[in-house]
This record gives structure tokens, C-alpha cells and sequence, in this order.
């Protein structure tokens, strides 16, 4: 048996198009054995309940964006592979990170109040996760972490669905907002 390294991305960093391109794969795929089998030309694509895996094997024979993928896409791609990930999964779950633009369906690029672009540069894009029945920011969720010898610090490995809130608790069903009065500081 195997051990694989995986990464996990918010399909908040897909653009819209291709985001509704993959599900669209997905909906359409015929099923053999009870298995979705996924055509897409350049991808090898498994579905699961809360989006899709994409195998990042692919990398090694492109090592230049292939024309079938934008720009945003194939960063994100080569991005988990550079950190030794062997399948990248895109879940609708998994928060934004601040190191990749987040997009918004129906519109190209997300925007804040003043029309600028919401990415990891922009304080805009910055968000807080509170309790949706309460408002508490105290708040939490399960995780499990690697140590990392180069980096010599923990590395998160994944963040896992269930969440808790301290204020009221009990298990909680979080909610994003965005953070209001953050300020960037420049140092």
C-alpha cells in the first residue's frame, strides 16, 4: 500500500466558467460498474461529494500550461504539485486561501464595494468564520498536522468538516463574512 500526498483547494478559486465546465463533466459522464467516468482531454478527474480530485501526474509530461486550461487553474494545479501532492481536490467546503484570487460565480472576477478585485494582495478578500447561530467568532474545527523538517513547524494537513463553537457550546455550522475594518498594515 501507497501513501499519497493531497492537496485541498476551495472551488472558490476556479473561474466561473471552468468551475461550471468540470461540474458540467461530471453530470454528464456515463457510469460503468458504478463508477462516473470523466472525458476530459487533458485531465484525469475523479468526483466527489463535495467537488472533484484532479491527479497531478499530468505536471511531469506538461511542464507548460497546456491551452485547454487558464492561467488561474493551472497555478493552483501546479502549485500543490510543487508542494509534492500527487492529487489536487477541489471542495466546496474548504475555505479560500489567501494566496490564490477567489471568483464568484455568474461574474468573472469577484469584486468588493468599490468594484476592486478580491484577492490574496487585497483587503478586501480577507473573511471571518462565525457561528451561524450565534455570531461567535470562537469557533473551531478538527485538523490534523505533519511535521515539516524543512520548514521545522507543524504543516497543516487537512481541515475537517466538523466544527464546534465555544460560545454556544456545541457542534455549529459556520458561516463566512466579511471582515470589516481590517486594516493592511505595511511594514
Amino acid at each position: 500500500m501507497r501513501r499519497f500526498t493531497v492537496c485541498a483547494c476551495s472551488t472558490e478559486h476556479l473561474l466561473p466558467d471552468e468551475h461550471h465546465a468540470m461540474e458540467q463533466l461530471i453530470r454528464d459522464a456515463p457510469r460503468h460498474n458504478g463508477r462516473i467516468i470523466i472525458d476530459h482531454p487533458i485531465l484525469s478527474i475523479e468526483a466527489h461529494q463535495y467537488g472533484f480530485w484532479v491527479h497531478l501526474g499530468f505536471i511531469d509530461d506538461w511542464p507548460d500550461r497546456p491551452d485547454g486550461l487558464s492561467p488561474q487553474f493551472w497555478a493552483l494545479l501546479s502549485d500543490a504539485r510543487k508542494a509534492g501532492a500527487n492529487w489536487l481536490s477541489f471542495d466546496r467546503d474548504e475555505p479560500p486561501s489567501d494566496r490564490f484570487p477567489v471568483f464568484a460565480a455568474g461574474q468573472e472576477e469577484a469584486t468588493g464595494d468599490a468594484g476592486e478585485s478580491v484577492n490574496a494582495a487585497n483587503p478586501a478578500a480577507r473573511i471571518t468564520i462565525r457561528c451561524s447561530a450565534c455570531g461567535s467568532a470562537e469557533v473551531m474545527r478538527d485538523a490534523w498536522a505533519r511535521w515539516d523538517d524543512d520548514a521545522q513547524d507543524w504543516a497543516l494537513g487537512a481541515v475537517f468538516d466538523a466544527a464546534f463553537c465555544e460560545a454556544c457550546e456545541k457542534d455549529a455550522t459556520l458561516s463566512q463574512q466579511p471582515l470589516k475594518g481590517w486594516q493592511h498594515s505595511h511594514s
